[in-house]
């Protein structure tokens, strides 16, 4: 799953979604200015992930994956989570408290 976190987009707030599989062979490129996510389906899954730039910890943020506003659908309702992924905040208020990069 993705969300459009560019604000001047006409897609701002929105998301999209793609199942991801040994058996359809797909892959996503999740531009710069969005916020992903991703949720294993199966008992065991290999991801291989590519940055645009040099990975930096200090660059990463999210949001609350179970966000009613942004209205994902999620085939799962109780998915295990870290503490870092459990704590993320809701959209609005990445909004409101001006949280959004700089893009």
């Amino acid at each position: 799953v993705s969300v459009d976190l560019r604000k001047k987009s006409k897609y701002f707030g929105k998301h999209s979604s793609l199942i991801l599989s040994d058996k359809n062979n797909k892959q996503i490129f999740v531009p710069p200015g969005f916020a992903h996510g991703f949720l294993c389906l199966s008992n065991k899954c290999i991801i291989n992930y590519y940055c645009t730039e040099t990975f930096d910890n200090n660059d990463e943020y999210g949001l609350k994956w179970s966000d009613s506003d942004l209205k994902i659908k999620w085939p799962i309702n109780n998915p295990s989570l870290n503490n870092r992924d459990s704590s993320f905040p809701l959209f609005q208020d990445i909004i409101d408290k001006k949280l959004l990069p700089k893009l």
